[in-house]
């Protein structure tokens, strides 16, 4: 069968699909899921061993994606290779991020589903509420997966007890990048408290004089791209001592808006920041005038180094271990599921053959990590080494779907190293040793309904805020009023009780 790689257009679900989609799964897909639910439960030890033993490898399998390699940059060979490994027939479907949930949605009511694709952290318990997708806690402790992968991880994706995706990859952590060059120009040490943090902000800004920002960030609601600022509060909802609260509403969030607003209205924070995008922030870091940039740990830490030296030559940057009380958060990790209109055996079958291979510490792995031999990468003695990116010949060939020093599993294969420069190990051990994870939200249907009003209203408070126009316990009162407006406290009610 021919295969097919599509960027698939933009197509909106009539309302009455929508409704039949229930926001994730159709009716049917529900009340199927809640049979599987119900065989599962009285299914015995022995049972799940027996299919996962006796799975059969799929003759074809149709898989979504919203990000990792294109076609430009040969995902048509990558199929054919992993065709030719496995014998399996490979239906991929590239489809646009802003895209994809729109589709995934039409296809729950078109009953059209692909056996298996990805979903972020985010969105993975309304999809398990709805039936919409497997339950694999079974496949993943029986193949072994589970002990191979950091329980923390695990933990943070768990379900009401289940394990419903397995994680393509470790999830993304944001660390604070430091222009070393401009401290070592000051006499400064790297800070390890906030009163030295907001010392060497604020020397930045007075003595260094191509600094027109001390620290920039893509807006200001962000406890991940802020925190130093935040202190350890967040503005979004938090467990707390084992229960879903708001974090705008804690008492902590108090700190950390004076934080912001004295920063900002300082000029220590950038200016732009409540309007930037992250491209705006990069581009600012390249040009050299930004002395901190948080942003993400691992390849962007060579990134940021490389192309800010093609115009500062003898900059130097350096991965900031987060100061006393700030915390470092992974993000919602991208997390590969099967779909619940599949049979237990099919379900099985994609498991072991397809999810597991791709973790499988050798062939497999190192098709999903770093593409096809020829094509992307070419043996280097006991190394891979990555070969021009087929549409960008000027940059090599970084990662098929999993970025291979982001894998979840170790790689067994003793001759297919990957050579990582400083920079990108100095901000991958930041990461290793200090980011935490941040749990899946549990089911809510009063929090989706109200999330885009809520996220708003919380960004418009954090912002007035911070240029001096509301006090930070004005802003507090004025957002606990809106939040009982939008009835919050109903949104964590059902957190809490699906948690």
């Amino acid at each position: 069968m021919k295969k097919q790689i599509s960027m698939l257009l933009a197509t909106a679900c009539a309302a009455s699909l929508l409704a039949a989609c229930g926001g994730s799964g159709s009716t049917a897909a529900s009340a199927s899921a809640a049979d599987s639910t119900a065989a599962s439960s009285e299914e015995t030890a022995a049972d799940a061993a027996s299919l996962y033993e006796n799975a059969q490898k799929p003759d074809k399998l149709v898989w979504w994606v919203h990000d990792g390699m294109h076609q430009e940059d040969g995902s048509e060979q990558w199929i054919a290779d992993f065709d030719a490994k496995t014998g399996i027939d490979l239906e991929l479907d590239f489809i646009d991020n802003n895209e994809y949930t729109k589709k995934l949605e039409l296809a729950y009511a078109s009953d059209t589903v692909p056996d298996t694709f990805d979903l972020n952290g985010e969105t993975l318990g309304n999809y398990a509420a709805q039936g919409a997708i497997a339950d694999l806690t079974d496949l993943v402790h029986e193949s072994g997966l589970y002990d191979k992968v950091d329980k923390n991880l695990w933990d943070a994706l768990t379900v009401n007890g289940k394990i419903y995706g397995v994680p393509r990859e470790t999830p993304s952590a944001i660390v604070t990048y430091v222009r070393k060059d401009w401290l070592d120009r000051l006499g400064m040490d790297v800070p390890t408290t906030y009163d030295e943090f907001i010392e060497m902000l604020t020397r930045f800004k007075n003595e260094i004089p191509e600094c027109t920002a001390p620290y920039t960030a893509p807006g200001l609601k962000s406890t991940q791209a802020l925190p130093e600022f935040y202190q350890g509060a967040t503005a979004d909802y938090v467990k707390v001592d084992g229960k879903w609260v708001d974090g705008m509403a804690q008492d902590n969030m108090l700190t950390a808006l004076q934080n912001l607003q004295d920063a900002y209205t300082a000029g220590l924070i950038d200016q732009e920041a409540i309007t930037n995008t992250t491209s705006s922030c990069r581009d600012e870091w390249y040009a050299g005038t930004v002395g901190c940039f948080p942003y993400w740990g691992g390849l962007w830490g060579q990134t940021l180094t490389e192309r800010l030296q093609q115009n500062v030559p003898d900059a130097e940057v350096i991965a900031l271990p987060p100061i006393e009380g700030a915390t470092y958060l992974y993000s919602a990790p991208s997390v590969q599921v099967i779909s619940s209109k599949l049979s237990d055996e099919q379900v099985a079958s994609v498991f072991k053959y397809f999810i597991e291979y791709m973790h499988d510490g050798d062939e497999g792995q190192v098709l999903f990590q770093s593409g096809v031999e020829g094509v992307h990468w070419e043996q280097d003695g006991n190394n891979i080494k990555p070969l021009p990116t087929i549409s960008k010949p000027a940059e090599v060939f970084q990662k098929a779907w999993i970025t291979p020093w982001m894998a979840i599993s170790p790689l067994t294969a003793t001759d297919k190293n990957v050579e990582l420069s400083q920079a990108v190990t100095d901000s991958l051990a930041v990461v290793s040793a200090n980011a935490k994870n941040i749990s899946v939200f549990p089911v809510s249907e009063q929090r989706t309904m109200i999330t885009s009003d809520l996220t708003t209203t919380r960004e418009n408070i954090i912002s007035r805020v911070a240029m001096g126009q509301l006090t930070p316990e004005e802003g507090m009162a004025e957002y606990k009023a809106q939040a009982e407006t939008l009835n919050v406290a109903q949104a964590l009610e059902e957190m809490n009780a699906n948690a």
